[in-house]
């Protein structure tokens, strides 16, 4: 899966992410219902092994590349409608305005 790689797709490593987060999710609530109902010593220590592996998997998966995502979001420069709207404003159009526009 290449966990540990400098260089992978964000789509699948927030798909990575999101299904670690909800197993570190279902293991805690195990483990506080295990605390509070059943106290078997075993499911404990199990749950708190594998919470302390996904940690170190959380700890290890590379952060979102937010250049990707910035040149993802970036907008192509149009003078004429930027223009147009400081136009608008300086006529004294209201902000609400201009951003309909």
């Amino acid at each position: 899966m290449g966990i540990f790689s400098n260089k992978i797709d964000s789509k699948k490593a927030n798909k990575y992410q999101t299904r670690l987060y909800s197993c570190f999710t279902i293991l805690i609530v195990v483990n506080v219902i295990n605390s509070w109902f059943l106290d078997w010593l075993w499911l404990y220590i199990t749950t708190s092994s594998v919470l302390v592996i996904l940690v170190i998997f959380l700890l290890k998966t590379p952060k979102r590349d937010l250049d990707e995502e910035l040149k993802q979001l970036e907008i192509e420069k149009d003078e004429a409608f930027e223009n147009r709207v400081n136009l608008m404003m300086m006529n004294g159009r209201s902000d609400v305005q201009a951003i309909k526009y």
